[in-house]
């Protein structure tokens, strides 16, 4: 998928109004093969939650059952599936799949793409209790990350000929060994 803004043709009219809809993350079994493939996942899925994530799968290509347990374990939930999904049949479009209905009349190419194999596409999301307790996480953090930043209402730090020490962080950090101890 191009990161790229897409451009308009020059050889066509220019639209009266364009829409950019979400990003679509599609992802393959082979992705979660990786060490922190779910934890990357979980952040992305927490940070952006605007973008949809679809996992695609078929009776050959899907997941292990371990990363299919670590999925459930950490909040990763499956909200919706669908099938008749195919690879794109053209060359440069490797993640890209479409749907070919058996019912439906399509043009030849689309057709030709329903030969090989059938995917299923399942739309990925964080279970509301997760996204709630990463939210209580973050807010702690910061408000942790705030109380350590806070700035000193006076400033020891002597100087003599552009070498100093600053006294407030020896303080802070003398008072964090002995907390520690």
């Amino acid at each position: 998928m191009s990161e790229e803004v897409p451009r308009w043709p020059s050889s066509l009219p220019m639209p009266a109004k364009m829409t950019f809809g979400p990003r679509r993350v599609h992802l393959l079994p082979a992705d979660f093969e990786n060490h922190g493939a779910i934890a990357d996942l979980l952040h992305d899925l927490y940070w952006f939650p605007d973008d949809l994530y679809y996992l695609f799968y078929s009776d050959v290509l899907k997941l292990t059952s371990k990363a299919s347990a670590e999925l459930k374990e950490s909040g990763v939930v499956i909200t919706e599936a669908e099938s008749y999904l195919y690879m794109h049949p053209k060359p440069g479009y490797e993640r890209d799949f479409i749907q070919v209905l058996p019912s439906e009349s399509y043009p030849e190419w689309r057709k030709e793409a329903a030969v090989g194999r059938m995917f299923w596409r399942a739309s990925l999301s964080l279970e509301p209790a997760v996204r709630k307790e990463m939210d209580f996480d973050e807010s702690a953090a910061r408000t942790r990350d705030a109380i350590a930043d806070s700035e000193d209402v006076v400033d020891f730090k002597p100087n003599f000929f552009g070498v100093g020490l600053n006294l407030n962080s020896l303080w802070r950090r003398i008072l964090a060994w002995f907390k520690s101890k």
